[in-house]
């Protein structure tokens, strides 16, 4: 396969908190390559409540949601370039602080 040509995978998505009362639902099923893309497909069919609490006014993840990629954090991947495969599972976590 040439480079920048992608295979689009089916990846499980998984809420938790806020994201999960915004959509509805804890598991969504979604098709792309990047992560990026899957960011993107869930922000645009939940809302513009969802883009907010996922993404800054740059386009960016929000710094308190946490996003793991089969358990790893996307950070210490290729961030929203991380390539993703058939049947990976992307989780987004918003981070919990309490006193």
């Amino acid at each position: 396969m040439p480079w920048g040509e992608r295979l689009i995978v089916g990846v499980s998505v998984e809420l938790a908190g806020e994201l999960t009362r915004i959509a509805g639902e804890k598991r969504v099923l979604v098709e792309a390559c990047l992560l990026g893309q899957v960011l993107d497909t869930l922000a645009s069919g939940h809302g513009e409540e969802f883009r907010d609490r996922l993404f800054d006014s740059g386009g960016q993840p929000r710094r308190f949601i946490n996003i793991y990629v089969n358990g790893r954090d996307y950070r210490f991947l290729d961030k929203l370039d991380t390539v993703l495969h058939e049947g990976d599972v992307v989780a987004l976590f918003p981070a919990v602080s309490g006193g």
